[in-house]
């Protein structure tokens, strides 16, 4: 598992085609873990909570994580593969938990606001950097994984968002709708 992080920092491409291919998905699990657990710590650090609001961060963050990349996998492996005809959700999914591990740089960031707590007004440009780094890093490796140019890439990805957007006001309709009928029937 180790090896793999360490033959994707020397030759990327090659490495993308073969967690491509071999699924790792103990990789994927592990990038999750890493990223929920730096956003949790980051958390923690800032705001001083006890170890069950750790706890509790973490097990949220790690499910929202999980649970976003699985969809977002799965519609951006689809609409890749109608493009491409090739690649692999699975993979895929690993890739996106790869990418977790740039979630730690919130913990550096935390713990260089401890002793400078006049960064602490930057927090969320440094989360916005963060997520872009995290952006980048996904279509890079979308790039390698699936042969596209940068601006394909970069429609393909945006294109597969459409599917989480409408499933996002689909479900705030629903919960909206059963709210007034629990209210109203």
């Amino acid at each position: 598992m180790f090896s793999t992080l360490f033959n994707f920092v020397l030759e990327p491409s090659p490495t993308i085609n073969r967690i491509m291919q071999e699924r790792k998905l103990l990789l994927a699990l592990l990038g999750y873990c890493i990223g929920a657990f730096s956003v949790a710590l980051a958390f923690s650090l800032r705001e001083g909570t006890g170890i069950l609001a750790f706890l509790g961060c973490f097990t949220a963050v790690l499910f929202l994580s999980v649970c976003i990349s699985f969809f977002f996998s799965a519609t951006a492996h689809l609409f890749l593969e109608l493009t491409t005809g090739r690649g692999r959700a699975a993979g895929l999914f690993v890739l996106l938990g790869i990418s977790e591990f740039a979630k730690t740089l919130l913990v550096a960031f935390t713990l260089i606001a401890l002793n400078f707590p006049a960064l602490f007004e930057y927090k969320n440009l440094l989360g916005f950097i963060v997520f872009i780094l995290q952006l980048l890093f996904v279509l890079y490796m979308m790039q390698h994984a699936y042969g596209l140019s940068k601006k394909r890439t970069f429609f393909a990805l945006l294109i597969s968002f459409v599917p989480a957007i409408i499933c996002f006001f689909a479900s705030i309709f629903v919960l909206i709708s059963a709210i007034f009928w629990l209210i109203f029937a």
